[in-house]
């Protein structure tokens, strides 16, 4: 029996396959960035198809279900129960952060996605696994200032690193740091696999309709409607068409 994997939060989506005997995987990733709704379900076929695994075979589906892309996160989670549902087996919910605590062991891990403007997804964790920072919506800041007050030297992962290094404005915070190569600084389909193998041995999984996205903060959308701003902009658009 296997676990299907999928993780979609990055802009490469992958899919991968655990067996639950020999704890191997098997993962092929798409060699488009955010063409994770064309690319997603032919991957996950071809992948079997190579496997020689039937559907019957998968004794529980993942998403990486966030934060990250909240594109990416809709179609990786709804893909995943779907998948779920036709198949009648339980769901493996996956947090993308909480995967970088396999990069630790020898180092301690600090983790960035970005969220633009100085701002991440972020998350620090000891060379133990525990974490210094919880995954959480804040400042590239807030990670630096956790690091140095824990007298840490991470080793740094995350597409924040491309957003932030170099940064005239930003850039101080990782001036010296350790990052990892590009081959290993992102989330993929193999982590959520060996994230979700740790759950389902826990006996953590959840239904289908429990599998839900973890954005960790609101889309632009939903905060505008929050704070009244995408009331005003409506209503300023119509005063300009009426004013033709």
């Amino acid at each position: 029996m296997y676990i299907l994997a999928i993780d979609t939060t990055g802009p490469l989506g992958s899919a991968a396959l655990l067996n639950l005997e020999t704890e191997q995987i098997r993962m092929k990733v798409s060699d488009e960035e955010k063409g994770h709704l064309k690319n997603l379900m032919p991957l996950v076929k071809a992948l079997m198809d190579e496997e020689g695994i039937e559907p019957k075979q998968i004794a529980a589906a993942a998403a990486s279900v966030g934060p990250g892309s909240y594109t990416g996160i809709r179609i990786g989670v709804s893909s995943v129960r779907a998948f779920a549902q036709a198949l009648d087996i339980p769901c493996i919910r996956v947090g993308t952060l909480d995967m970088f605590r396999q990069k630790t062991g020898a180092r301690d891990a600090a983790v960035i996605f970005n969220a633009r403007r100085g701002q991440v997804y972020g998350a620090v964790y000891r060379a133990d696994g525990t974490a210094v920072m919880e995954p959480q919506p804040c400042m590239l800041k807030d990670v630096y200032d956790a690091v140095v007050q824990n007298h840490m030297q991470p080793v740094w992962y995350g597409d924040g690193i491309d957003a932030y290094q170099g940064s005239e404005k930003f850039g101080r915070y990782l001036e010296g740091a350790e990052t990892a190569p590009e081959d290993v600084r992102y989330q993929t389909a193999e982590m959520a696999a060996r994230e979700a193998l740790e759950l389902y041995c826990a006996g953590k999984v959840c239904r289908v309709e429990e599998l839900l996205p973890d954005y960790m903060r609101k889309t632009e959308a939903e905060q505008k409607l929050r704070d009244g701003s995408l009331a005003r902009a409506r209503e300023a658009k119509l005063r300009k068409f009426r004013s033709r």
